[in-house]
């Protein structure tokens, strides 16, 4: 029978063939596009770290001769290691033991506690260490004084710009409260009988912790650390502000310096970044490698996840961590309020300290009102963009059979591994090097290089989320005659509708917050609030910039309190 006269006996078939065929164009199009999108910058970072100043000289190995030679880049290296390091070191075994306190036992106020954290998380950087420089300034620091007056000292004891300080920096804003969301549900969803076998045989609270808990918690443990470490090698706008002053260099100021005056060094930032990306990668895989074998389970079938009773230290761990809470959201929000109201940011001692002029020149001026705009529409878009595409690209992880979905998955996790700065590079060299100039500082270019840099955690959510749902819903609709599109949009996005909204969420305070993914990118034109407020910093106002920080942390504190209660809410269904 003719493929013709078995579609004029089978209407049905028929529309299935051309489902499928349309299926199929879908697909290869959501492939080729989705690598695209997440291989040329990488591509695009290749190729230009061998590429000459000089393009009729082809290439050229002399970025990566400077690698090895140029005092700099190897300072700044050295310098990159040596923060990351000291700032995890610090950061892991305080994070371990703030969300063992919050996941495992009866501290009081605990879900307000670990809410905090999720605040401290959203708060732009910018804004936390433009609040503790208000205490920690070795010239006009509150703190910094106090100390000189009270003990007779001839110079600031504290100084926030120094390797120091940027250690400090990165402690105070996400390093620990990104690591504390991660482990504090692992830790609550542990099942409590394995530590209390380790009670039985006679073992104390710490040595069950050390001989139970954390064993079994490796591979999320394992995961918390090297996200931690990729987060930390990819920071930039912290580095940018307190290293500056000091001549302190990481890579990433180091590529962004490189690009800014002529003659632009492409060769040798690209080289510098490549370098960057493969050491996240090898981290990347070292993770995978690690969780891959042996046996973590902690939740089955008769798991019995009960708090610990602390007894007498309930009262005195939760004040402790309520204070340190305190120390990560209000006590730098305060400082961040202060240094707006103030005539002249760190001078208490002028005949009028408070003002509001810096509010009505900031909102009055027109280029504010401009960058608020901007930052709307980009963050929105990024929101959208980062939404939909997490949505489809996890959907096809999950749910088709074609060929390349490993390859889909990898990819996935590209935009995760290229560092903000280096990403904002390698599209600004994708704009230049295609002619297409118009596309520099335009929203579209915009919005895909922030959305792109959630989508790794917006699959990794949402697929989550999709692996929970079984198959058997979406083929009862196809039974009744619905087609895919339709199981899909009733079916999967109502149950996926909360993390598909989490992620919006964090891709639009992502967005409004975002420095380094834009850094080159923004023309005068186009900026949006968090590089307006970099400039200010970067040209003295700090009281201006203040008040575009406490509206940024304002919209992600709106955020947080969002993304907290659908975040609970998919908990608990």
């Amino acid at each position: 029978m003719s493929i013709v006269n078995a579609i004029a006996l089978h209407p049905q078939r028929a529309s299935r063939v051309r489902f499928i065929s349309l299926e199929v164009v879908l697909y290869v199009a959501l492939v080729v596009g989705f690598l695209g999108l997440t291989l040329l910058p990488l591509l695009a970072v290749l190729q230009g770290s061998f590429e000459a100043s000089d393009a009729s000289a082809g290439f050229t190995l002399d970025g990566w001769r400077a690698l090895l030679t140029e005092p700099r880049i190897l300072g700044a290296l050295g310098t990159t290691l040596s923060l990351t390091l000291t700032t995890q070191l610090i950061a892991l075994p305080l994070s371990i033991a703030l969300a063992w306190l919050l996941g495992r036992t009866d501290l009081p106020g605990r879900n307000w506690l670990e809410f905090a954290f999720w605040v401290s998380f959203f708060l732009p950087a910018l804004a936390i260490v433009q609040g503790w420089t208000l205490l920690l300034d070795p010239h006009n620091g509150v703190l910094n004084r106090w100390l000189m007056d009270t003990f007779g000292l001839t110079q600031a004891p504290l100084n926030i710009y120094s390797w120091g300080g940027i250690v400090f920096a990165h402690l105070a804003t996400t390093t620990v409260s990104a690591k504390v969301m991660m482990l504090t549900p692992a830790f609550r969803s542990m099942d409590a009988r394995y530590e209390e076998a380790a009670l039985i045989a006679g073992d104390n609270r710490f040595k069950a912790l050390v001989k139970v808990t954390l064993p079994l918690l490796k591979p999320a443990l394992i995961v918390t650390a090297i996200m931690g470490v990729i987060r930390s090698l990819e920071s930039f706008e912290i580095e940018l502000v307190l290293g500056a002053p000091q001549r302190i260099d990481v890579y990433s100021t180091l590529i962004y310096d490189m690009t800014r005056y002529d003659p632009i060094n492409f060769a040798s930032a690209f080289a510098l970044g490549l370098l960057i990306v493969a050491i996240m990668g090898l981290l990347a895989i070292a993770s995978r490698r690690s969780t891959a074998s042996g046996s973590h389970v902690t939740v089955s079938g008769q798991a019995k996840p009960v708090v610990m009773a602390l007894g007498r230290w309930r009262w005195p761990l939760g004040l402790l961590v309520g204070a340190f809470a305190l120390l990560l959201t209000v006590v730098p929000l305060i400082f961040l309020v202060t240094s707006s109201l103030m005539s002249r940011f760190g001078f208490f001692n002028l005949e009028q300290v408070w003002t509001l002029n810096h509010w009505r020149s900031v909102v009055g001026d027109g280029i504010f009102l401009e960058a608020v705009g901007n930052t709307l529409v980009i963050a929105s878009g990024s929101a959208l963009f980062a939404a939909v595409v997490s949505l489809l690209v996890a959907y096809t992880i999950v749910r088709s059979r074609f060929l390349g979905r490993a390859l889909l998955e990898f990819a996935a996790w590209i935009p995760f591994s290229i560092p903000g700065v280096l990403s904002s590079l390698a599209i600004l060299w994708l704009i230049l090097s295609s002619g297409m100039d118009w596309l520099y500082g335009s929203t579209i270019s915009l919005v895909v290089a922030v959305g792109l840099a959630s989508i790794t955690l917006g699959v990794q959510l949402i697929r989550s989320q999709l692996l929970q749902i079984n198959r058997e819903l979406e083929e009862a609709a196809w039974i009744s005659g619905a087609s895919a599109f339709k199981a899909v949009r009733s079916i999967v996005v109502p149950l996926c509708v909360r993390s598909i909204v989490v992620v919006g969420v964090m891709a639009f305070v992502s967005a409004a917050r975002d420095i380094s993914h834009l850094a080159l990118l923004v023309s005068s034109d186009n900026r949006p609030l968090s590089i307006l407020q970099l400039e200010y910093i970067a040209e003295g106002p700090s009281e201006a910039s203040a008040v575009i920080g406490i509206i940024i942390a304002l919209i992600a504190i709106v955020a947080a309190l969002v993304a907290r209660r659908l975040g609970y809410s998919t908990e608990t269904k």
